[in-house]
């Protein structure tokens, strides 16, 4: 269960709408207009570069959002529709809370770029996963006392609301007091691949590692 929840807190994947190649290509726009609308679901700079129109940022964000509610349903077995729309919700809040400035593009030998990324890590999954493991422990306890003592117990569906419950809730009271790690940086290779400027898919995924605190909190719920 442990490795389940770690996987399901994998945070979604950046999709990029790929932008037509010109002479007179910004590199660092682009890529600054593919992440405010990835994470801030901010689409003025997408829209206004031509890259996509406002319907179909939104389009793009919303599955990213439900990309990560599956995998929440998949552990879980199944998500009510008012479960879906609470989990949604708290990670457009955690997407929104990624700290990111988009520096300057440098042109490689081979046409391509390499854009620059300054970040904070954003501390939010371990101290959730933390206050999430104390919250299982404690009600498991609780539990299996009550079934020592022949008390009547809740049924399996029962004990999976509760932890989906309680994970979301975890997650949404860490958002309250989060904190961020010292600025780093990382980089964005931005080539053309079939004739569109295309973002490395590698070096997104790495954004999506070191916005946030993934690894801390894996390694809080072994």
């Amino acid at each position: 269960m442990k490795r389940k929840f770690a996987i399901i807190l994998a945070c979604i994947m950046v999709v990029g709408v790929l932008g037509g190649c010109g002479n007179s290509f910004d590199a660092s726009a682009y890529l600054k207009a593919l992440l405010d609308n990835s994470y801030k679901n901010d689409s003025s700079q997408l829209v206004s570069m031509k890259i996509a129109t406002a319907e179909e940022a939104a389009e793009i964000y919303e599955e990213g959002l439900d990309a990560e509610v599956k995998e929440i349903a998949s552990a879980a077995g199944s998500l009510s529709a008012e479960q879906e729309e609470e989990y949604k919700k708290v990670f457009a809040d955690v997407l929104a809370g990624a700290k990111y400035t988009v520096g300057d593009a440098e042109k490689q030998d081979d046409g391509s770029y390499v854009v620059t990324v300054t970040y904070e890590q954003m501390n939010v999954f371990e101290p959730a996963m933390v206050s999430y493991m104390d919250a299982v422990i404690a009600q498991s306890t609780e539990w299996q006392n009550a079934a020592l003592n022949g008390e009547a117990v809740p049924s399996d569906d029962e004990m999976m609301d509760w932890i989906i419950t309680t994970l979301k809730d975890s997650i949404a009271e860490s958002l309250k007091s989060v904190t961020y790690d010292e600025p780093q940086t990382a980089t964005v290779k931005i080539s053309i691949v079939n004739n569109v400027w295309t973002p490395s898919t590698s070096d997104l995924a790495n954004l999506e590692e070191v916005f946030f605190d993934l690894d801390d909190a894996s390694a809080a719920l072994q």
